[in-house]
C-alpha cells in the first residue's frame, strides 16, 4: 500500500537503495539535495526553479550506451539564460522559436550565423 507524507520535514536525510518510481512530489524544497546514480527516466518537472542547478554526466549508462540510444530531452518555455552546456553531445538537438541573441556556438554569434545563412552570404 503507498504511503503518504503530508506537512513532513524530513530535512538533512539519507536515502539509498529507494524505490519512488510512481511517486507524485507537490510544493516540495528540494534546494541544495544532491542526487547521484539516478533513474530520472520519463520524469516530469514543472512549475520548477532550478537556479544554480547542474547537470552532470547526463545519459546512459557505460555499459549499454555503446548498445541503445538515449530518449531525447524536452525543454519547453524555459528560461536558459546564462546556461553552460560543455561537452555536450548536441547531435539532432532542434531550437525552435526561442530567443538567441547573445547565444554563441564556441565563441560564434548563433545569431550572426543564421542571418549570413538567411542572406546567403559570405560568412566571416
Amino acid at each position: 500500500m503507498p504511503e503518504k507524507f503530508e506537512n513532513t520535514n524530513i530535512c538533512g536525510s539519507h536515502f539509498t537503495d529507494v524505490n519512488l518510481s510512481k511517486s507524485k512530489f507537490e510544493n516540495v524544497n528540494l534546494s541544495e539535495s544532491v542526487f547521484h546514480n539516478i533513474n530520472f527516466s520519463n520524469v516530469s518537472f514543472s512549475a520548477a526553479q532550478m537556479g544554480g542547478t547542474i547537470f552532470r554526466h547526463i545519459g546512459l549508462p557505460d555499459e549499454i550506451r555503446d548498445t541503445e540510444k538515449q530518449k531525447g530531452l524536452v525543454f519547453e518555455q524555459c528560461d536558459l539564460n546564462d546556461t553552460v552546456l560543455k561537452e555536450c553531445n548536441l547531435e539532432n538537438v532542434r531550437i525552435e522559436k526561442s530567443q538567441i541573441d547573445g547565444m554563441t556556438i564556441d565563441g560564434y554569434s548563433v545569431k550572426e550565423l543564421i542571418e549570413c545563412y538567411n542572406a546567403k552570404g559570405r560568412c566571416k
